[in-house]
């Protein structure tokens, strides 16, 4: 790679994309804008409340669409034995960490990053990638496919300077060396440290796959983080009203001779001696709590409207819903979930193809069939009945596979047939004991 482009490309990142990154970072984790506000008093320091709406708007999200195990089939039965290497890479526990540490980064900055890498065994493995460290640059084709992806870290040197670690990742090969920088407003300058290392990392690609959360890689609550910060400031204003409460002031009227004495006595004893005209009142500050509260419960409203996140502590969710009902409650969140299935997809294809390319097989990504399946409450009661309603209309592997509690559907069809064939025998047991019974009764007779 031409050292020009890695130097504009670790500009733009820095300069555009971390920021905004580091931002959805410290929104996910609690460090909101409210906690930068000034106070009014320096003696006295404001409310400064944090409402980790992010954090739940990511949490149901995430789990509402990974939450249940990604289950895959194989949809021609001559690419079994093919099939079967590139299975040792799916619904495994390490696959399904990392599709869920996928999923939970989309949600959070928008995008996420998957590093394929051989072992001295020759054998390969993956990790999920923290978005904050990795840039790609993509080439000039209509499909914008990644032609470099870079892995970043920095640290400082002897001359209280920063230097850049960077893992650069072609088609063919991984180079690593370290950068001498110098940084401006204009742009950043990197000096190599000598030739760098360079080698083959086993792949026909880069081997880095990008997951998208939407067609512009925003996060689920990075549309609503305004809203948020005025939940945040309207709660935190309504506590220190709240204090300003019972901080109230003791006016009086034509007491002009009160000294410091008097204040301690009336602390003290809580009586008060009035002298003629004299009058005491609280100066306290009118709060409009119900103006108040409407404003809280209109942005709660607006935050989960707008993020497609449904509020669980709403009243609309209580009691037992029927499947129809709760549909309908989920909407929202189902066309979110939709459209995060569609870019899933899309990654989970590049990553077969690594893998079948790697191995050298026919098979494709296409013949592999990717089953989501929602983390709802089931009603099982309206399930069974609509299987029963079902039977000798749709397969016993499609009625099989609606069932929430069965993984694995071919290996349940197994269970079934082999109990099948445990069973058969002892009836025909039975009915030859019935026949040998009766035969003994006629020749009684």
């Amino acid at each position: 790679m031409e050292i020009k482009i890695l130097e504009k490309a670790l500009w733009d990142f820095l300069v555009n994309d971390l920021a905004r990154l580091q931002k959805l970072e410290d929104y996910y984790v609690g460090r909101h804008k409210i906690l930068e506000k000034p106070n009014r008093l320096k003696e006295k320091p404001d409310s400064k409340l944090i409402h980790n709406f992010p954090g739940y708007i990511t949490t149901i999200a995430t789990a509402y669409f990974i939450g249940k195990n990604i289950t895959y089939k194989l949809l021609e039965d001559n690419l079994a034995n093919e099939y079967e290497i590139v299975g040792k890479y799916l619904a495994t526990e390490e696959e399904q960490q990392c599709n869920y540490e996928h999923v939970e980064n989309c949600s959070i900055f928008g995008r996420s990053y998957e590093l394929w890498y051989k072992n001295i065994d020759n054998t390969i493995n993956f990790k999920t990638l923290d978005p904050r460290d990795v840039f790609v640059i993509r080439d000039n084709t209509i499909d914008k496919n990644i032609k470099y992806a870079v892995r970043w870290n920095k640290e400082k040197n002897e001359n209280n300077e920063y230097d850049y670690i960077l893992e650069i990742y072609d088609d063919k090969t991984v180079t690593v060396n370290t950068f001498t920088s110098v940084m401006d407003y204009k742009g950043i300058i990197l000096t190599p440290q000598g030739q760098g290392e360079i080698r083959l990392h086993g792949f026909n690609k880069v081997p880095i796959i990008e997951f998208a959360n939407n067609k512009r890689k925003l996060g689920d609550f990075e549309k609503v983080i305004t809203l948020i910060d005025g939940y945040n400031e309207a709660v935190s204003t309504s506590l220190d009203d709240m204090k300003d409460f019972t901080d109230a002031i003791l006016v009086l009227t034509n007491m002009q001779g009160t000294d410091e004495e008097d204040i301690e006595s009336l602390k003290k004893n809580k009586v008060m001696l009035l002298g003629e005209n004299g009058e005491a009142n609280w100066l306290v500050k009118n709060v409009n709590d119900t103006y108040s509260q409407n404003n809280k419960n209109r942005l709660n409203q607006d935050i989960h409207k707008f993020s497609f996140i449904p509020d669980m502590q709403d009243e609309n969710f209580a009691g037992n819903s029927s499947g129809v009902a709760l549909g309908y409650k989920l909407l929202a969140l189902e066309q979110l979930a939709a459209q995060k299935e569609m870019y899933f997809k899309k990654a989970l294809n590049e990553r077969l193809e690594l893998v079948i390319d790697y191995f050298g097989l026919s098979l494709k990504p296409l013949d592999i069939q990717k089953i989501f399946t929602r983390n709802t409450p089931e009603n099982l009661l309206e399930l069974s009945t609509a299987i029963t309603n079902l039977q000798n209309i749709v397969s016993h592997e499609s009625l099989i596979s609606l069932l929430p509690f069965v993984e694995d559907t071919e290996a349940e069809l197994k269970k079934i047939e082999k109990e099948n064939q445990i069973e058969q025998p002892l009836e025909y047991k039975g009915l030859i004991d019935e026949q040998m019974d009766r035969k003994k009764i006629d020749e009684k007779e």
